[in-house]
């Protein structure tokens, strides 16, 4: 099983999460840098079945942009998970 582990520390504006996803996931320069995209990306490029471990996202943000961006990302990992229980396991600490 191939694991992800991405922290809330590795970055301080939301934009930058799709950075870092796309550089761990190994996601092409293609990748559009929004929550369609990285569903895409999720049920259709990257290998798996995998696990994906988010730590620290629940911490207060410093904006309502903010938050929402990081809600939309952390939501497309939820619902792999709980469209395709057998592929995506998600660790929140």
């Amino acid at each position: 099983m191939i694991k992800y582990e991405f922290n809330r520390n590795e970055f301080e504006w939301a934009e930058e999460f799709y950075d870092i996803i796309q550089k761990k996931m190994n996601l092409p320069d293609w990748f559009g840098k929004n929550a369609d995209a990285l569903w895409d990306m999720l049920t259709g490029h990257i290998e798996t079945p995998c696990e994906i471990t988010l730590t620290g996202f629940n911490k207060e943000e410093i904006n309502k942009y903010n938050k929402l961006i990081i809600d939309r990302i952390l939501f497309c990992f939820e619902e792999a998970e709980r469209e395709f229980p057998d592929e995506f396991k998600i660790i929140m600490k």
